[in-house]
């Protein structure tokens, strides 16, 4: 006579494990234990011992077992087909978040000059974001320099004539090379300087940082610096520089990558192309190398070999 647990165990069927259906399942599909082992990747006794555990717990047979083949019974044909599309939409989230596994995700704080927003940096972070689906860019534009460590933010891109001393680490992105540009209404009006000598009988817009007020930004002794030392608008804003330019406003430097899109749109003509100055460079920083977090360095590592592919 059954003791009091066996008629306890009798009346009340246990839950079944989710391996175990997974098991039945994947016997079920493939019609064989020793070709569902194979593709689980388990011995074929785990297999028929996780069926087993699940046909004791439901109190019904699913399996008909014979030396050459595995049937489905009538019950196991019902109970295949109620959980069979669970277990496959279990392996496609399974498989969904293996691809994001490992992948760095969060936040990451990012200073840039807002000279370089709207055409270097909006390109960068576009294929980054697109890269990199789990991680969020938090950007500030400002031509302030700020504190990367009291400020809390991650990196910075900045674009300066002198890199001081600090406690960052700084990667040079490029060199920022000034041309001279300006709208073909303006040309129209006044006519295209051949030499650089005709410069001071044009209006010019003149660029200088606010640190270096009151001189050209560069080393240039030429009649290039002579002539762009003074102007009707003198800035320290790359944006407003090309902004006066577009309106036909006089002749200006910009950086010669971030006249590219106006160039090729016809709002802007190249004038002296033969002339071109370095000012400066773009720089990545961001704190010490020796514990970079990891969104930083993988945000490091993909703007430089994004710059890398565009020279």
């Amino acid at each position: 006579m059954p003791g009091p647990r066996t008629a306890a165990r009798a009346q009340s069927p246990r839950s079944p494990q989710l391996d175990e259906i997974a098991a039945f399942v994947k016997v079920a599909e493939l019609g064989s234990f020793t070709a569902a082992a194979a593709q689980l990747g388990v011995p074929k006794s785990t297999v028929s011992r996780a069926v087993t555990r699940l046909e004791e717990g439901l109190t019904v047979r699913l399996l008909h077992r014979s030396p050459r083949a595995v049937a489905l019974t009538e019950a196991g044909r019902r109970f295949f087909g109620d959980v069979a599309p669970h277990i496959a939409g279990l392996r496609d989230a399974a498989q969904a978040l293996d691809a994001y596994q490992g992948q760095p995700q969060g936040l990451i704080r990012l200073s840039a000059p807002p000279d370089g927003g709207e055409s270097f940096v909006g390109d960068l972070l576009v294929e980054f974001c697109a890269r990199y689906p789990l991680l969020s860019v938090e950007v500030d534009l400002s031509s302030r320099r700020v504190d990367l460590l009291r400020e809390g933010f991650d990196v910075a891109i900045r674009a300066t004539l002198d890199l001081p001393d600090s406690s960052l680490v700084a990667r040079k992105l490029l060199d920022s090379h000034l041309q001279l540009f300006a709208a073909p209404s303006y040309l129209g009006r006044r006519g295209l300087p051949r030499a650089f000598d005709e410069l001071v009988d044009h209006e010019r817009v003149v660029f200088v940082p606010s640190a270096r007020r009151g001189q050209w930004p560069v080393d240039d002794a030429s009649s290039v610096r002579d002539a762009m030392s003074t102007g009707r608008i003198v800035t320290d804003n790359v944006q407003l520089i090309r902004a006066v330019l577009r309106a036909g406003g006089g002749i200006g430097p910009l950086p010669r990558a971030f006249a590219a899109a106006d160039l090729a749109s016809g709002r802007l003509v190249h004038v002296l192309p033969e002339w071109s100055q370095r000012a400066g460079a773009v720089y990545l920083v961001y704190p010490s190398a020796r514990h970079v977090a990891r969104n930083v360095a993988v945000f490091r590592d993909f703007v430089l070999a994004w710059v890398k592919r565009l020279a």
